[in-house]
């Protein structure tokens, strides 16, 4: 799906009128390493959203990176999501 449909119901609406999908994506999946920076700093400028990440998934383990723009909040979110993901790996305390 494009990213346009993706995050306007009103043009997806137009396009597949008959899709079972409401709402905006929350989780947009990029081809390349260069699609998902710029799609993310695209998002990041224009959404008033609070971003975190970039991860990389798809490996044993998923990745954050810390770009050179992150402000200490997001050093915190992206801390924090961190912890949360490896707390759920070891199963309940």
């Amino acid at each position: 799906m494009h990213a346009d449909m993706a995050l306007s119901e009103a043009i997806r609406d137009r396009a597949v009128p008959d899709a079972r999908l409401t709402g905006t994506a929350n989780l947009l999946v990029m081809p390349t390493i260069d699609a998902a920076n710029i799609g993310f700093n695209l998002l990041k400028a224009a959404a008033d959203g609070l971003p975190v990440g970039p991860m990389l998934l798809g490996m044993s383990k998923p990745i954050h990176v810390l770009v050179p723009s992150v402000t200490a909040r997001g050093i915190v979110n992206l801390s924090a999501l961190s912890v949360r993901a490896a707390g759920a790996e070891d199963g309940p305390a």
